[in-house]
């Protein structure tokens, strides 16, 4: 009887679970549906946040790659320039070069010159070849024309055709009337001091009279000495110095030389130089003591020491570096006549060369050469307040090439000048940055 009771009441009892589990599954079915349904809500979103964050990751490892890719082009640039620059150096410093160059010019120099100079820094970020360089300068109007070298102050031919040169001189430092327009043929009015004196054509002194000058300028106080603007000069010389032009029309002159049109233009193309020269006073004015002429590569092509044609007064060593050691025939057997220097540099120069200088048409006017194809940095990179203020060479260079230049208390050296020069106009043909001409004219 017990086994029997207790296998009816096991029976029992699993039935009675079963409907329990039944009842379950039929009551609570919503219930389960819907957490079922918020467990797979909760995983869509989850799925959501960790697809946008791989999104994320792949936009931020795209800017990555973008930034490394950048980096790589600068670097092969800067790799490709490294390798321009040695490639430059070793073949500027192949004997083979120096030895073609030196044969090149030796009909113009009878001094070896100055050792291979390094490559201009402009002229390796600009790799233009001199051809290109040339159609850039009259593309971009950088030469300046005739109304400008007149209002310049250059040597230009005269209106009658004539073959005589005119030289015109703004009227910048206030004078008397009287004294002005007093001026006879032999009176000159100083440089430095603004007093008259009397030299005959010649260049003789027909008074002498010692000049007390400040060779500073003038910014509030004298940048020589610090004297006030009506002080004593802090600088004495033995005798008072004018510049060879008087304010106004000069000329006309028949002394001037013309640089010629080329023989061959088909097989030669224009050519481009860097031109400065170093001066000193003498009775008839200033007068060349040093010229210098760099190639389009930085490299010297001429560089000679003037004989004046007339007494020195002042070497102006201060600024020009030359001593009178240079200018003496017997200490310097290289010294070459002014109608030498004129003769050789009409060889290196045609009309269709284009000159770059910086205030040039001082070099042109002691030189006596009539040129027309000019780019003057002066002129380039002009002065906020207008003509006839204008930048120093020093300043430009400081301000666009990032470099220093004449810091030496030596004076100025005329080849680093024409490649500061030269690298100016390479930096704004490079930038593609046109000239800018006066808005108004002087009165």
């Amino acid at each position: 009887m017990n086994n029997l009771e207790k296998q009816s009441k096991n029976k029992n009892t699993g039935q009675s679970f079963q409907k329990l589990v039944d009842w379950v599954q039929e009551e609570h079915k919503p219930l389960a549906t819907k957490l079922k349904l918020n467990y797979f809500h909760l995983k869509q979103t989850l799925v959501k946040i960790a697809t946008n964050k791989l999104i994320r990751q792949k936009e931020d490892i795209t800017k990555q790659i973008d930034e490394l890719l950048k980096q790589q082009e600068e670097l092969e640039q800067k790799v490709e320039e490294l390798i321009k620059r040695e490639e430059l150096e070793n073949l500027l410093g192949k004997e083979l070069q120096k030895d073609l160059k030196l044969n090149k010019m030796e009909r113009y120099n009878n001094v070896i010159l100055p050792k291979t100079l390094p490559p201009l820094d402009q002229y390796i970020n600009l790799n233009l070849p001199e051809v290109k360089f040339v159609k850039r300068l009259r593309r971009f109007r950088h030469i300046l024309t005739r109304k400008f070298l007149r209002h310049y102050g250059y040597p230009v031919a005269s209106y009658f055709d004539d073959g005589s040169v005119l030289i015109y001189k703004h009227s910048f430092k206030p004078r008397n009337r009287s004294e002005y327009w007093g001026l006879n043929l032999e009176e000159r009015v100083c440089e430095r001091c603004d007093q008259s004196f009397y030299v005959s054509e010649s260049g003789e002194y027909l008074i002498k009279e010692r000049c007390a000058f400040h060779w500073g300028r003038f910014k509030e106080k004298f940048t020589c000495c610090g004297g006030k603007r009506n002080s004593e000069g802090c600088e004495r010389n033995k005798l008072h110095v004018w510049n060879g032009i008087i304010d106004g029309e000069n000329g006309p002159y028949d002394d001037f030389l013309y640089t010629q049109p080329r023989s061959d233009k088909s097989n030669d193309e224009a050519k481009v130089y860097a031109l400065d020269c170093e001066m000193c006073y003498t009775g008839r004015g200033l007068e060349v003591a040093k010229v210098s002429l760099v190639g389009y590569d930085g490299q010297v092509v001429y560089d000679h020491f003037v004989k004046p044609t007339c007494e020195v007064v002042d070497y102006c060593t201060r600024f020009s570096g030359v001593t009178d050691k240079d200018l003496c025939e017997m200490q310097n057997k290289n010294l070459k006549t002014f109608a030498e220097v004129q003769k050789d540099l009409l060889q290196l120069i045609d009309a269709d060369t284009i000159l770059i200088g910086h205030s040039m048409e001082n070099d042109l006017r002691v030189l006596k050469i009539v040129h027309k194809k000019v780019v003057d940095t002066a002129h380039e990179f002009p002065h906020p307040l207008g003509f006839p203020y204008r930048h120093s060479l020093k300043n430009l260079t400081k301000k666009y090439l990032k470099r220093d230049i004449q810091c030496g208390n030596n004076g100025h050296d005329s080849v680093e000048d024409s490649r500061a020069c030269l690298e100016l106009v390479m930096w704004k043909v490079r930038n593609r940055i046109p000239p800018k001409r006066p808005v108004r004219w002087i009165r």
